[in-house]
């Protein structure tokens, strides 16, 4: 009787061992559960905060690039003003400086046809400086439009200051040059002025 009180008291015995040894292992299975939970969020957190943190950092290159282009399109632009300034000053000086050049060459014609002008000091000296306003136009780039007595009027470079009428001529023409025209490059710097010549009307 006494050995089966004892076998029933070392099976509970048992039993509650097993029973806590359950519960115990229930338990950690939980708590890895919990742990691994835990682990999932904060790789999904970390996930979501690297994809934002890769959004802002291309938002920032755009940013940065766009940035970039505008300061290079603000350089270029301001570059390209004062480039432009400085043509239209150079530009006028030029004009001005044709002014001189038309009334040198007045002197010069002058000269040609007074005998006791031409091969004076004071001659020489005109045509010495015509010679250096026509070197310095030059090395500004400025050159001269060929343009002669009959050749075919074109209003795009030559500007008519009187028009007379010509007989045996079918077509406007350049008849006499008051003032020779000018290209700054190949931009057109000033026109020439011209006399043309038209056909006679018909009579």
């Amino acid at each position: 009787m006494e050995e089966e009180i004892k076998e029933t008291s070392e099976s509970d015995a048992n039993e509650e061992t097993n029973s806590e040894e359950n519960e115990i292992k229930e338990g950690e299975q939980s708590e890895e559960i919990s742990e691994n939970n835990i682990e999932e969020d904060e790789v999904s957190l970390l996930k979501k905060r690297i994809e934002e943190l890769e959004k802002e950092s291309a938002d920032m290159k755009n940013k940065y690039m766009y940035a970039m282009a505008e300061a290079e399109n603000i350089r270029k632009r301001t570059a390209k003003e004062k480039i432009d300034g400085i043509k239209r000053a150079n530009k006028g000086l030029l004009l001005s400086l044709l002014n001189f050049m038309d009334n040198f060459e007045r002197a010069l014609k002058a000269g040609e046809k007074d005998e006791n002008i031409q091969g004076t000091e004071y001659y020489k000296g005109i045509e010495l400086i015509h010679k250096q306003f026509i070197d310095f136009i030059h090395d500004n780039g400025v050159s001269e439009i060929e343009l002669q007595s009959g050749d075919e009027f074109d209003p795009n470079v030559h500007e008519a200051l009187t028009m007379v009428e010509v007989p045996n001529i079918d077509k406007e023409q350049v008849v006499e040059v008051y003032a020779k025209g000018y290209k700054l490059n190949d931009e057109l710097l000033r026109t020439a002025k011209v006399v043309v010549g038209k056909p006679q009307a018909a009579q």
